[in-house]
């Protein structure tokens, strides 16, 4: 059976986007597609990282895609955070169900060239929010959720985290490292969920290139 042209090309585009996906952030900004959840959206007027800033506010806050959910497969962005102990938390939030029902990963850039040893293996770290929070899980099960980025990066740098999500567990990769930083079994059990630009407490953020891969 022969297919029209126009049909084959559309077919092709969309496979092509089920597998491959980077998404426009200026978008964000603009208030389309995007559910912004406890922050306020700028566009970066950063010409090697055209992205969106979240700002600064008590509590977290998610640019949320509520429109795209994804299972198993890979999450990539670009982010910069902050030299500023307490105020900068930086990362993605995955299988969301509702705006405060998610699982996130995250960096504490200013603990990434701490002095302290105690400090750098708070670096990275996985959640489940609400009921799974850092201290949390610090508590019960200490190193277990939280790693030290090795080599580490600037605290002030662009940094480009990726999150290799497979059935139970998680692999978190950054700035292209072959070796994940910190591998989890994840404690959430949703399949597949909103993903969401991610800033913690009192923080903002700066986040370029997202880029979603479903498996």
């Amino acid at each position: 059976m022969k297919y029209p042209i126009k049909a084959i090309l559309l077919t092709s585009c969309l496979f092509s986007q089920a597998i491959d996906t980077t998404f426009d952030l200026s978008l964000l900004a603009a208030g389309k597609k995007w559910a912004v959840y406890n922050r306020a959206v700028t566009v970066l007027k950063d010409e090697q990282n055209k992205g969106v800033y979240l700002d600064e506010k008590p509590g977290q806050g998610v640019a949320w895609l509520p429109s795209f959910e994804i299972g198993d497969g890979v999450i990539e962005v670009d982010l910069k955070g902050r030299n500023e102990p307490g105020r900068s938390f930086v990362g993605l939030a995955f299988h969301g169900i509702n705006a405060e029902n998610y699982e996130a990963v995250y960096l504490r850039p200013f603990n990434f060239r701490a002095e302290s040893e105690t400090r750098r293996s708070h670096s990275t770290q996985y959640v489940l929010v609400p009921s799974h929070e850092w201290h949390r899980l610090r508590t019960e099960n200490p190193g277990q959720y939280e790693a030290a980025i090795v080599p580490p990066p600037s605290s002030e740098a662009w940094i480009h985290l990726r999150l290799e999500l497979d059935g139970p567990t998680v692999r978190v990769f950054l700035d292209n490292a072959s070796e994940p930083a910190l591998v989890v079994d994840r404690i959430g059990t949703e399949e597949k969920g909103w993903i969401g630009l991610w800033v913690g407490h009192n923080s903002d953020g700066m986040f370029a290139n997202l880029k979603v891969s479903p498996k």
